[in-house]
């Protein structure tokens, strides 16, 4: 008996360093992409070249969007097929395209507001996180109305590109801050749920570190760019 009950308790704490190792390379992932943005935001928006390459046509525009596109649709399937490593590389390529996106922010606000819509960004998504590990709830619901919200706020926006309404535009905002929120808590539990029902110490677990990463790198990404528009002070 007592054999037994050591068996199950080093089961446990296999379990628990298996989950342990995969939530580290998935915040880890994470972290490398967010650096890869900034890094890839401040080259471009400190580049004049840059920005008239980027920013100087439409065509030029809807390339890197494209890319973006491709890129992002592509990680599961390339991945499945050539490995977590490319995986890994097309997101860190993805994040770098990303730059472009949040090189925006620093191009129309002002420094000290960008930094400071990142630390609230930091500090929500820390808060989130601790929420979603400790919670007994189930966040499935959260995180399928939080899809539909996603579905209205895209139609939103592209109704307000040729209204140009600023309520319209801050209530959008204010929307898109709560629902990338919604998704964070609930991409953490299912990460964590993930992590402490599977097996992660395998090349499908390296697979599935890359896309939490991800998931997890757009919430925070998109929860900061939707900060960044309510508390940026315009350079203007």
């Amino acid at each position: 008996m007592r054999s037994r009950e050591f068996a199950y308790s080093s089961g446990q704490r296999v379990l628990s360093t298996d989950a342990a190792a995969f939530m580290q390379r998935v915040y880890g992932w994470m972290s490398a992409g967010l650096a890869v943005t900034g890094l890839s935001a401040f080259y471009i928006a400190s580049s004049p070249a840059a920005i008239q390459f980027i920013f100087g046509s439409y065509l030029s525009i809807f390339l890197v969007i494209g890319v973006q596109l491709g890129l992002v649709f592509a990680i599961r399937p390339v991945m499945k097929r050539r490995g977590s490593f490319v995986g890994a590389m097309m997101f860190l390529a993805y994040s770098a395209t990303l730059g472009v996106t949040v090189s925006t922010l620093l191009i129309r606000f002002t420094g000290p507001s960008v930094a400071q819509a990142f630390f609230v960004t930091a500090g929500a998504f820390g808060g989130l996180t601790i929420f979603a590990f400790a919670t007994k709830r189930d966040l499935s619901g959260l995180g399928n109305f939080c899809a539909v919200g996603i579905i209205g706020i895209i139609l939103a926006s592209v109704v307000n590109i040729f209204m140009g309404s600023p309520a319209l535009h801050f209530a959008i905002s204010v929307i898109g801050v709560l629902i990338f929120a919604g998704l964070t808590a609930y991409d953490t539990q299912k990460m964590r749920e993930y992590a402490l029902s599977q097996d992660t110490d395998n090349e499908t677990g390296r697979r599935a570190s890359i896309m939490a990463a991800l998931e997890l790198y757009l919430d925070f990404i998109m929860m900061f760019i939707y900060l960044a528009q309510i508390l940026g002070i315009s350079r203007d």
